[in-house]
């Protein structure tokens, strides 16, 4: 579990400050996604079944769909960490070009060092986040460069070690049960359902889609269901409970425990930490 000290939403995806405290479980996201280490203990993730340290002088780095979670031990001090999840479009709808001289995907490693400069970046980008001002232009200039710097530090000729079969889903059937999912992702949707509409058995199903994916059709509908559960909680007019019901969760509770489990983060604790951040940033 994580207490969110602050989160932003806007048009370029989400920026948590997290204090984290507890293991989080396997989960994936859509979109590029970036730990640095704040203050604290470090910390070791698993990405693509791999290990990954947090460290003062290293970030974690994981490409969208890519499986990943949190091995830290319970009970120990809190480690406070900026997680940036940036939406793939924003970067084609600001027109800059920030991926141009990546082959595949942004990160070909799961970590890469920390400079000086991005570790400042990151610090004034979480004050600024602290701060009940806080004013949305300088907001947008520090997410902008700090995004920038990331994915310089990470930059590299060489293709990823991670998973990339996520974009490239080639099996027609596949590509139909992904479109399912997305239409309303939601914990009541029948997988044996979604197999059998696509022509496939159950086992077939999996497999194929695991094939396709690098994904069980599970993890995949539990990352779009969290998804939708972020969006969802960034509307104040909506109720937690009413949000565990348009999701398919039988109980609130059993929906409180499914976004802990995948963000390390309660929907309470979400809301709270919750900056609407209105201006689309160019």
């Amino acid at each position: 579990m994580a207490d969110a000290l602050g989160i932003a939403v806007g048009a370029f995806g989400r920026v948590a400050l997290l204090s984290a405290t507890e293991p989080v479980l396997d989960h994936a996201h859509s979109q590029v996604h970036a730990l640095i280490k704040l203050t604290g203990p470090d910390t070791v993730y698993s990405v693509d079944g791999k290990g990954a340290r947090l460290t003062d002088t290293q970030m974690v780095l994981v490409n969208p769909w890519v499986v990943h979670s949190n091995q830290r031990s319970t009970g120990v001090e809190p480690t406070v960490l900026l997680a940036l999840y940036i939406d793939t479009l924003w970067f084609g709808e600001n027109g800059n070009q920030i991926l141009a001289g990546f082959k595949n995907l942004p990160f070909a490693k799961s970590t890469a060092t920390v400079s000086s400069r991005l570790q400042e970046q990151a610090v004034k980008l979480a004050d600024q986040m602290m701060d009940m001002h806080s004013d949305e232009e300088q907001f947008d200039t520090l997410l902008r460069d700090l995004v920038w710097s990331v994915l310089q530090c990470s930059k590299t000729d060489a293709v990823s070690e991670q998973s990339t079969n996520c974009l490239f889903v080639s099996d027609h059937r596949i590509r139909r049960a992904v479109k399912a999912f997305r239409q309303e992702p939601s914990k009541e949707l029948d997988l044996n359902d979604v197999a059998r509409d696509v022509g496939l058995s159950r086992s077939q199903f999996y497999a194929r889609f695991r094939q396709c994916t690098g994904l069980s059709p599970r993890t995949y509908l539990d990352t779009l269901c969290c998804e939708r559960a972020s969006h969802l909680l960034s509307d104040p007019a909506i109720t937690i409970a009413e949000i565990s019901e348009l999701l398919g969760f039988s109980a609130q509770g059993h929906f409180t425990r499914f976004f802990k489990s995948k963000t390390g983060v309660s929907p309470n604790s979400f809301r709270m930490g919750h900056i609407e951040i209105g201006r689309v940033l160019r």
